[in-house]
């Protein structure tokens, strides 16, 4: 059975409203809402997101088994659906920049991801997984985009319970991965390094010229920048 999916005209934000129903009515999981106007839309870092035209949809995740300590993987899962749903429905290939960004086509909508995860004892309790993207002027384009997203969304939320195939994928897709960037940290700080891996948790693997390894998570970030690939 398709797991329910709730429409709003207007939404404060489809996170805030899949909490919302997660909370007050035990939403399942694979449970979605779909909005074309938000109110408070954000990006990474409660960075205001306002686009016209734009569709968000969130799907609700409950894994069972993810360890509180990769809740990370949330924006892979939610980065590789961006990422199958645009290819699906506006043709070629397009690929993830650690952990929120796609990469594609100049004439693509801006793109938003967003992964939230909500903890309980010694588990991840839910996981809300979000997509933007806009402006998407024409009806049928949107009615496709948002049916991709939400499959692609709810492809990826069941692969939290078993993370590392979904990382596997990711990587995959990830640009990122190879080349050198540099990187501003919360509170503050910037540094560089070559962009080695991403770990099992969902962390970039950043290595310096001396070759220490530092795993960054994605709360401890500002930026990524990718740099020439003559700079480290």
């Amino acid at each position: 059975m398709t797991p329910p999916t709730r429409t709003a005209e207007v939404a404060l934000s489809v996170e805030a409203l899949l909490h919302q129903w997660a909370r007050q009515s035990d939403a399942p999981a694979g449970a979605a809402v779909v909005a074309g106007t938000e109110i408070s839309a954000r990006r990474r870092g409660g960075i205001e997101w306002r686009t016209p035209d734009a569709v968000a949809v969130s799907v609700l995740a409950r894994p069972s088994k993810l360890d509180p300590a990769s809740a990370d993987v949330g924006w892979m899962a939610a980065s590789l659906a961006a990422v199958r749903a645009l290819d699906s429905c506006l043709g070629g290939e397009r690929s993830c920049l650690w952990p929120d960004s796609i990469s594609g086509p100049g004439d693509d909508p801006d793109v938003a991801v967003n992964a939230a995860c909500t903890l309980g004892p010694g588990r991840v309790e839910l996981a809300v997984l979000a997509v933007r993207a806009g402006p998407v002027t024409s009806p049928d384009q949107r009615a496709e985009l948002v049916e991709s997203l939400l499959d692609r969304l709810r492809e990826t939320a069941l692969m939290l319970d078993d993370p590392y195939p979904l990382l596997d994928a990711y990587r995959a897709r990830c640009s990122t991965l190879g080349r050198a960037v540099e990187l501003r940290r919360l509170p503050h700080g910037t540094i560089r390094g070559l962009a080695a891996d991403i770990d099992d948790a969902g962390q970039l693997v950043l290595e310096s010229p001396t070759g220490l390894k530092e795993r960054i998570a994605v709360s401890a970030l500002n930026s990524v920048r990718v740099l020439p690939d003559q700079a480290r």
